[in-house]
């Protein structure tokens, strides 16, 4: 079980009623969020060390369970078992590699850590996958995070209410007019599932990184890592949404060969 009081000391180090906080805690608090192994001491990686980890841990995990842990977080609003989809799909097929390229950034994964080891907060990813369920699921550190906490999670057996949602959020999906939006999608959602705004956003970008979203010209990452330097931007300011569903529009659908693979037996429903 997830140790709730813990997970309110996280919240409380990063987040307030008005936002982002910098709140200092008690070392009482701090050692019991570490015992409950909510929040950690930080961590010194590097590069290479933390693709090693995503290799490992993708290569042990099983795509049907974190599946069923996807749809089980649907009703339960457990966002940190939904996340794990996101962080599996995109590091199944990332590629052991050396740090390559710029000096900041390894142009293939896109991660900022270098090829020394460098000290890595974990806390903040920690809060982020319990507050909005991840946000950096295209970076190889919270890939390694993600997955590993998920190894140690307790697991749930999804409802029919889970199935009933999963089938009413692609029906959504099927029926948005072809000159919709993502923004629309995420507002079409806000009947059919309990969350907040930011809650929709990556649950569709998840299902981006799952190439249900997608387009040809901008796949997702179900059947090949895209690396870092070829994923597109938007030429315009206001869409801050990750590839690939920063470029999906309603005219886009359904990416039938990827809900084939990820949700198999919701197809009828979007037929």
């Amino acid at each position: 079980m997830v140790d709730k009081k813990a997970v309110k000391i996280l919240f409380k180090r990063y987040w307030s009623t008005t936002g982002w906080t910098n709140t200092q805690l008690s070392i009482k608090e701090l050692d019991y969020a570490k015992e409950a192994r909510i929040m950690f001491e930080p961590i010194e990686l590097s590069h290479d060390e933390i693709i090693h980890n995503v290799n490992e841990l993708v290569n042990i995990l099983d795509l049907k369970e974190i599946i069923e842990q996807f749809i089980a977080s649907l009703s339960t609003r457990r966002l940190d078992l939904r996340s794990a989809l996101g962080s599996y799909i995109v590091g199944k097929h990332l590629l052991k590699h050396t740090f390559t390229g710029a000096e900041s950034y390894c142009i293939y994964c896109g991660s900022y850590s270098s090829k020394t080891q460098e000290r890595q907060d974990l806390n903040i990813l920690n809060f982020e996958r319990f507050k909005w369920g991840g946000i950096r699921h295209l970076d190889p550190l919270y890939i390694a995070f993600d997955l590993n906490q998920y190894t140690n999670s307790e697991k749930l057996v999804p409802t029919s209410e889970d199935y009933e949602i999963l089938n009413k959020i692609l029906i959504a999906i099927n029926e948005l007019p072809p000159e919709g939006k993502i923004r629309d999608l995420e507002k079409a959602l806000t009947k059919i599932i309990k969350s907040n705004k930011e809650e929709r956003e990556v649950l569709l970008q998840i299902l981006g990184y799952c190439s249900i979203l997608s387009n040809k010209e901008y796949p997702g990452f179900i059947n090949k890592f895209i690396p870092f330097v070829e994923r597109e931007e938007p030429n315009h300011y206001k869409n801050d949404w990750t590839y690939p569903v920063c470029f999906w529009t309603g005219k886009n659908g359904l990416n039938r060969e990827a809900l084939k693979i990820i949700f198999p037996n919701a197809i009828e429903s979007v037929n």
